[in-house]
C-alpha cells in the first residue's frame, strides 16, 4: 500500500505560474464514523472537479479532524486553459429559414452555449448537415474560477445524515462555522449560504477558541501545530498508538491488541484533534468479568485503552483527551468513577444472566425474539437450522458424536440473544453464548460452535468442524428465508447482510474443505416455511427461489479470494455448468459394433471415473477419461452416423453420447465453457 505523503513534508519549487491551494471547512464536532469518508470524498471530488474544469495540478491531499476538513492542492496551475472545441447544434434545415436567416432554434442554441453567429459552421455528416459552434481555446485566471468551484465542492460531500443550521437551507453533516480559502498568498472570497470565507482559522478547541490569521499554507500548518492540533489523521493515529504503548510500558504492560484490531484506535483518532494521554485505573474486582466484556465496556462507555501483561488484563487504562486538562487529577477521577460504575453494571448483568442458566432454559425465551415479521421468531429459525443439520450429516460424513454436538449447538446458538449482557453489548452475541454454554456444562465443541457460527468476521474463520457446519447452516437459512420473501440485495442496498452471508458460506466451506450440498439444502428448506403451504409468499415460487438462490451463491465464486493460481471465470463457469441429467440407453437397439464397443467401455470404466471424482481426484479422473474414450469416440464419429432418419435409433445413439459426456461433465466440469488459448507457433 502506497503511503500517503505528509502535509508537513518539505516541498519542491513550484512550477512557474502555479501556486498551492488551501481550503478549510470549519465545523462543529463531526461524528467519528463520518470523518474517514468525508476526508476521502474531499480529495476524490476535488480531483474530479479540477480535472473537469481543465485546471492542472501536481498533487491533491485531504485530511481532517472532528472540527475541520482540509484540502491542499500543490502546484495548481495559475490559469485554466480550455482547449478549442466544436459543439454540434441543430440541423441546417432547422437552423435557417427559406431566406437563409437564423431561426429561433439556432439563436437559442447559441445563447445556451454563449457563442456568436460568426463562429457557426455547417458540416456534413452521414445523417445530414448540422451547424457547429466553433469555440476557440481560452485562458482564465484560476483565482477567478475557484470562488465558484469551492462551494460546489462542499455540496458534493455526502454523509449518512445532514442538517440545516441557518436560513440559507445549506445542508451538511454538521453546521459549518467558517471557511478559509487561500491560493498562494492570496485570500479567495467564496460564499456558502450566508457564510463568507475569511483568511482565518481557529485553534484552542471548542471551549477555548482562538482565532488565527492565515497568510500561507506553511504558516497555517505551523500555527496549528503550535496550537496542539495534529491535522494529518495518519500522524494523529500513529501518535496515539505510540503514546498508549509508552504509557502502558510505564505500568509494566502493553495495550490490549483488541483495542487496535476492533477499531477503538481508529475511532479515537477521529474523536480528537489535540490528543493528550492520561493514565488511570479501575477496581480489580471487575477482572472477574470475561475479557471480551471488560474490553467492550471500556471501549463503549469511556473509549479508553485497556492494558495487559502476559496476556492477562491489568486494572489500568489509558485515556486520550481532547487537549491538555487544567486539572488532570480531577479529570482522571471522573473517568475512573464513570468506568467503575459501568463495569459494576456489566458485572450485575453477568450475575443476573447466570441466575437464568442453564443456557437451554434461556433458549426458551427465543420465541419472543423476532427474526423477521414475515419469517417468525428466533425459535422458528433455530428449529429450521436444526432440521437442516441432517443434510450436512451426510454430505460432511459426520460421526454420531459430531452430529450430536452439531444438533445441540443448533438448539443453543441464538440463546444468548435473550441475555441482558447481549442486549447491552450486541456485538458480543455468540461470545457470551460460548461462556454461558461452558458454565452450563455443555461440551466444549458446542460452546466453541456458538461463538464461531457468526464468523467469518474480517480475517477470522471458524476453527472447528462443528462451528463451520453451524455457520453454513445459519447463513443458508437466512439467505433462503429472505429470498423466499423476495428480499434480495440490489446494488449497494443490502440491509440484512445477505451478500455477506452468501460470501461467508463460500469462505467457510472452502476453509473446512467440505462439499457444499446446495441441491440437498434447497430440497430440505423447501419443506419448511416460508416455502410450505400456508406460509409461502404468494408472489414467490419454490422453483424460482431455488434458481435465484443457487445462482446468487454461485456468483460469489467469481468474487472469492482464491489462492494462487486463481481459476479464470470461464473455468468457474465450466465447473458450475455440471448438473445431473437423465440417461436412457437401450443396448438392445445397437446396430453397429462400435456402439457396443463404446457401451462396454463406458460400463466397465464408469465406476472408476465416478470413484476418482468422489475422492476429488479430478486430475486423475480427467486423465483416465481421456485415455479411455479419446480414440474410440473419434473412430465412432468417423464411421457411425448419429442423426439417422430412424428416430428411436437416433435417440439411443444420442443417449449413448450423452451418457459418456455427462460421466465427466456432471462430476467435474463442462469443458465446452472453456476459452482455449493457442500457442502462437501452433496457431501459425
Amino acid at each position: 500500500m502506497k503511503k500517503r505523503p505528509s502535509l508537513y513534508a518539505k516541498r519542491s519549487t513550484l512550477n512557474a505560474g502555479s501556486a498551492d491551494l488551501l481550503f478549510e471547512i470549519g465545523t462543529e464536532e463531526l461524528p467519528a464514523a463520518y470523518l474517514p469518508s468525508l476526508i476521502e470524498q474531499l480529495g476524490a471530488e476535488a480531483r474530479a472537479l479540477l480535472e473537469a474544469h481543465h485546471l492542472s495540478f501536481r498533487t491533491v491531499e485531504s485530511c481532517g479532524t472532528p472540527r475541520r476538513l482540509v484540502l491542499v492542492v500543490r502546484g495548481l496551475a495559475g490559469a485554466q486553459r480550455k482547449p478549442g472545441e466544436e459543439v454540434r447544434g441543430p440541423s441546417r434545415r432547422v437552423s435557417y429559414d427559406g431566406a437563409g436567416k437564423p431561426t429561433k432554434a439556432l439563436l437559442g442554441f447559441l445563447r445556451s452555449q454563449g457563442g456568436a453567429l460568426s463562429r457557426v459552421k455547417v458540416r456534413a455528416s452521414e445523417k445530414g448537415e448540422y451547424v457547429y459552434l466553433v469555440k476557440p481555446p481560452t485562458a482564465t485566471l484560476t483565482s477567478t474560477i475557484l470562488p465558484a468551484l469551492l462551494p460546489q465542492l462542499v455540496g458534493k460531500l455526502r454523509a449518512p445524515k445532514t442538517m440545516r443550521w441557518d436560513a440559507s437551507g445549506v445542508r451538511f453533516a454538521r453546521p459549518i462555522r467558517w471557511l478559509l480559502a487561500l491560493y498562494g498568498s492570496t485570500p479567495l472570497r467564496c460564499s456558502l449560504g450566508t457564510l463568507a470565507s475569511v483568511p482565518r482559522t481557529q485553534g484552542g478547541g471548542p471551549l477555548r477558541p482562538k482565532t488565527i490569521a492565515v497568510h500561507s499554507i506553511e504558516q497555517y500548518l505551523r500555527a496549528l501545530q503550535r496550537a496542539g492540533v495534529t491535522l494529518d489523521q495518519d500522524a494523529r493515529r500513529a501518535w496515539i498508538e505510540q503514546t498508549v504503548a509508552r504509557v502502558a510500558r510505564q505500568s509494566c504492560g502493553q495495550a490490549a491488541p483488541e483495542m487496535v484490531s476492533h477499531g477503538l484506535l481508529d475511532e479515537v483518532t477521529h474523536l480528537v484533534e489535540q490528543p493528550v494521554a492520561l493514565a488511570g485505573q479501575f477496581d480489580p474486582r471487575y477482572l472477574a468479568l470475561p475479557r471480551e466484556v471488560l474490553l467492550a465496556s471500556m471501549a463503549k462507555y469511556q473509549r479508553v485503552f485497556a492494558i495487559e501483561a502476559r496476556g492477562k488484563l491489568l486494572p489500568r487504562f489509558v485515556a486520550i483527551l481532547e487537549g491538555k486538562p487544567g486539572r488532570p487529577n480531577e479529570v482522571r477521577a471522573v473517568i475512573e468513577r464513570i468506568l467503575n460504575a459501568r463495569l459494576a453494571d456489566s458485572l450485575t448483568f453477568w450475575k443476573e444472566d447466570h441466575a437464568r442458566l442453564p443456557l437451554e432454559r434461556m433458549a426458551t425465551g427465543l420465541s419472543g425474539v423476532t427474526f423477521h415479521e414475515k419469517l417468525g421468531s428466533m425459535a422458528d429459525k433455530t428449529e429450521r437450522v436444526h432440521t437442516l443439520s441432517a443434510v450436512l450429516e451426510k454430505a460432511w460424513q459426520l460421526s454420531r458424536e459430531e452430529l450430536k454436538d452439531l444438533r445441540r449447538a443448533c438448539q443453543l446458538a441464538k440463546a444468548d440473544l435473550v441475555s441482558t449482557l447481549v442486549k447491552e453489548f450486541p456485538t458480543l452475541q455468540g461470545v457470551i453464548g460460548k461462556y454461558y454454554a461452558r458454565n452450563s456444562r455443555e461440551p466444549q465443541e458446542v460452546a466453541e460452535a456458538i461463538e464461531e457460527h457468526y464468523l467469518p468476521i474480517g480475517d477470522r474463520l471458524p476453527q472447528t468442524l462443528i462451528g463451520s457446519a453451524l455457520a453454513v447452516l445459519d447463513k443458508y437459512d437466512t439467505l433462503a428465508s429472505y429470498f423466499a420473501q423476495g428480499i434480495v440485495p440490489t446494488g449497494d442496498q443490502d440491509p440484512f447482510g445477505l451478500r455477506r452471508a452468501a460470501q461467508g458460506i463460500v469462505e467457510v466451506a472452502w476453509a473446512v474443505h467440505r462439499p457444499l450440498p446446495i441441491e440437498r439444502l434447497l430440497e430440505a428448506r423447501a419443506a419448511m416455511p416460508p416455502f410450505s403451504e400456508g406460509h409461502q409468499d404468494p408472489v414467490t415460487h419454490v422453483g424460482n427461489v431455488h434458481q435465484r438462490l443457487r445462482q446468487y451463491l454461485a456468483e460469489r465464486l467469481y468474487t472469492f479470494s482464491w489462492p494462487a493460481p486463481a481459476p479464470s471465470h470461464d473455468l468457474i463457469e465450466a465447473v458450475l455448468s455440471t448438473e445431473p441429467r437423465k440417461r436412457e440407453v437401450d443396448p438392445a437397439r445397437f446396430q453397429e459394433p462400435l456402439e457396443r464397443t463404446l457401451w462396454d467401455i463406458y460400463a466397465s470404466r464408469k465406476d472408476e471415473v465416478e470413484r476418482l471424482a468422489q475422492q476429488k481426484s479430478y486430475g486423475e479422473a480427467t486423465r483416465l477419461f481421456g485415455e479411455v474414450f479419446y480414440e474410440p469416440l473419434h473412430e465412432f464419429f468417423d464411421r457411425v452416423m448419429v442423426n439417422v432418419p430412424d428416430e428411436p435409433l437416433q435417440q439411443n445413439r444420442l443417449a449413448l453420447m450423452r451418457a459418456i459426456n455427462t460421466l465427466y461433465t456432471d462430476r467435474i466440469a463442462d469443458l465446452s465453457k472453456l476459452t482455449i488459448l493457442h500457442n502462437h507457433e501452433e496457431s501459425r
